[in-house]
């Protein structure tokens, strides 16, 4: 149950807290072209009431394409009388990646966080062989594995309960070549894509399009749907986690697409 658990534990941290109630103070989000941007990834911006949206840091929020820039206006404008982050995944991911672009350590620290997943991935899990939850993940999660390493030249085998090994030298030159060459924004989307999926594997494989979202996050959650047959569903939790899964992997998956950027190859 060691997925069940973690997203247990994180459920409780969460609910203790009661989360702070912003309340609107703008009519109308709307997007404008930047004027001379210096960076290629900064051409438009998103106001509020003709004033120009800041990320966290205090960096102008500007993004690639007027297409993403839409998408956030319509995310602030379908607020209604308190904002809700969590209804804003597309904003977001913008204000990570402008973030990540004015200070390096940030870049640094997401990805060694995106890296650090292939050693406890997901996909790689596997429950004891005499058990029904083995067969159902060796028949759902190994054909996965095996595309993986095949497309991106790695060597990962499966680990059975805490028996986690480090990544061979070669896997983990080769996963940080992989990171590496991904610019900000798009680490910013793929970053989003494993923290939710708890899976770098099953991320990689829906940003080169080798896995559709919905399929990922079935193949994400099959120790936890496999225990909710078993002893039931907690109503509103489960669903709820579900969902939000679904909308922040979904979210991550047009973010990519809405910078305009190619997909990396390999």
């Amino acid at each position: 149950m060691r997925g069940l658990i973690v997203r247990f534990r994180f459920s409780e941290q969460v609910s203790a807290q009661q989360p702070i109630q912003l309340k609107r103070f703008y009519k109308e989000a709307t997007i404008e072209m930047a004027t001379n941007p210096t960076n290629p990834y900064h051409q438009w911006l998103v106001k509020l009431d003709g004033k120009t949206v800041k990320t966290p840091s205090k960096n102008t929020l500007a993004v690639p394409s007027p297409q993403l820039a839409s998408f956030i206006a319509h995310e602030f404008n379908m607020q209604t009388e308190f904002i809700r982050p969590t209804t804003m995944p597309l904003l977001t991911l913008a204000r990570n990646a402008i973030d990540i672009e004015a200070d390096d350590r940030i870049r640094q620290f997401m990805e060694q966080s995106v890296i650090s997943y292939l050693e406890r991935d997901t996909v790689l899990f596997r429950e004891n062989p005499d058990t029904k939850l083995y067969k159902i993940q060796k028949e759902k999660l190994d054909p996965q594995l095996q595309i993986f390493n095949e497309k991106f030249g790695l060597h990962l085998k499966t680990n059975f309960g805490l028996n986690i090994e480090p990544l061979k030298q070669y896997d983990q030159i080769r996963i940080e070549t992989i990171v590496g060459e991904l610019n900000n924004w798009q680490l910013v989307s793929l970053d989003a894509k494993v923290e939710n999926l708890k899976s770098c594997i099953l991320a990689l494989l829906i940003w080169n399009n080798h896995l559709e979202v919905e399929e990922a996050v079935r193949l994400s959650r099959l120790e936890e749907d496999f225990q909710i047959a078993q002893f039931g569903k907690v109503e509103g939790h489960h669903d709820f986690d579900e969902n939000t899964i679904m909308m922040n992997v979904s979210a991550s998956k047009l973010f990519a697409q809405l910078i305009q950027t190619q997909s990396i190859a390999y």
